[in-house]
């Protein structure tokens, strides 16, 4: 059988990788490799995808500091096709999920129930103390407040996140959700040194307020996706679709029996949006609704960021909803109707950059309360 040439072998590639969606764009090729994240902001500010930049990765079989893909590859060695639901691998990574207290996603909701904290304490309403007592080791007195804080960061992911009681509390008035959010009654406190300390009422209060400060204004200096803190402590998914790239690497994966073995691609180097010398140029974005590309692009216009020119934004929600495309024109104009909405609800005289993050998470909630299709159709 004679080979087929290379004009033949594009040609066919093409049409393999042409949507049959009636609602993309006329040419419209499917991205060959993506890369889903809660961080869709501080990817497109920092300009590429980074591995490793916040925390390790956890399991005993992660690699840190890699550059994970979705891409058209077989996910196994003795796969006879290209790697199945190659969109929704992307997005399953792009929600932020995880089960220890440093996913994007807890941080997200923890940022939001300190913010309840300590609303409450600023208006001088008390704290609900009426959880069980804990005790607490504390192995420096001179860092009890870092100690705390991630205490407190622990404690929340465990007592409310885990549960889904905090998913209750994001969207409601502070004022409305302080009671909700329990407090253990009494810290005893174990010092290695240092004889045991039994702390309660006001004094611990304030120690609560204290920690609550600390761990929110580390997760708004970059512990937590920006987008999500603007959403009230709900992720903004994020999925970036690029063209091939070329030279990947593979890393193994074995599920818990040890009988099925799942590939996964990866580079070692960050990789950067406009492309490199493997390719991969950003092509598309794709966020679950017009809602979340609003907050993605209020969150831009705050961080002074943009998306890259002649990309491509896809909006797809539900498995059964009909993805919709925005061109770089439809784009530009509902930009520019989003941000003359915040603009109304600006600081007087200020820039959206200048506005508190309560201040922004107003303005965010108003936006994504609009009809939203009039803005580009």
């Amino acid at each position: 059988m004679r080979d087929l040439d290379k004009r033949s072998l594009s040609r066919m590639r093409i049409a393999l990788l042409q949507s049959l969606n009636p609602t993309a764009p006329l040419g419209y090729i499917k991205p060959e490799a993506l890369h889903g994240s809660p961080w869709g902001l501080e990817i497109l500010t920092s300009g590429s995808l980074k591995g490793g930049v916040n925390d390790a990765k956890g399991g005993s079989q992660s690699l840190n500091g890699r550059v994970f893909f979705s891409d058209r590859t077989p996910e196994s060695a003795t796969d006879a096709t290209t790697r199945k639901n190659l969109r929704t691998k992307a997005r399953t990574y792009s929600r932020g999920l995880g089960i220890v207290p440093s996913n994007a996603s807890s941080r997200a909701q923890q940022h939001r129930l300190t913010q309840i904290l300590t609303h409450s304490t600023d208006r001088g309403s008390p704290l609900s103390l009426t959880y069980k007592p804990v005790t607490l080791a504390i192995k420096d007195p001179q860092a009890i407040d870092a100690e705390g804080s991630a205490w407190l960061q622990n404690f929340l992911h465990d007592a409310y996140i885990v549960s889904g009681a905090a998913s209750k509390l994001l969207t409601a008035p502070p004022e409305q959700s302080v009671n909700a959010v329990k407090l253990p009654r009494s810290i005893t406190f174990k010092f290695e040194n240092a004889p045991d300390c039994v702390l309660e009422g006001k004094a611990l209060e304030v120690l609560y307020t204290q920690w609550a400060c600390k761990l929110r204004e580390a997760l708004e200096q970059g512990k937590a996706p920006y987008l999500s803190l603007l959403n009230k402590g709900t992720v903004i998914p994020v999925v970036f679709g690029f063209e091939k790239l070329r030279n990947l690497s593979s890393h193994p994966i074995h599920d818990h029996s040890g009988n099925a073995t799942k590939l996964y691609s990866y580079q070692n180097q960050n990789h950067p949006l406009s492309g490199g010398a493997n390719g991969g140029k950003l092509k598309e974005i794709e966020v679950r609704s017009l809602a979340d590309l609003a907050t993605l692009l209020l969150g831009c216009e705050v961080k002074s960021t943009q998306l890259p020119e002649e990309v491509l934004v896809r909006i797809k929600g539900k498995r059964e909803d009909q993805a919709e495309y925005l061109t770089p024109a439809q784009l530009s104009q509902f930009r520019q109707r989003v941000l003359a909405q915040a603009a109304l609800h600006a600081p007087q005289g200020s820039s959206l950059a200048l506005a508190s993050m309560s201040h922004l998470q107003q303005i965010n909630a108003i936006v994504r309360s609009e009809n939203l299709q009039n803005h580009w159709v």
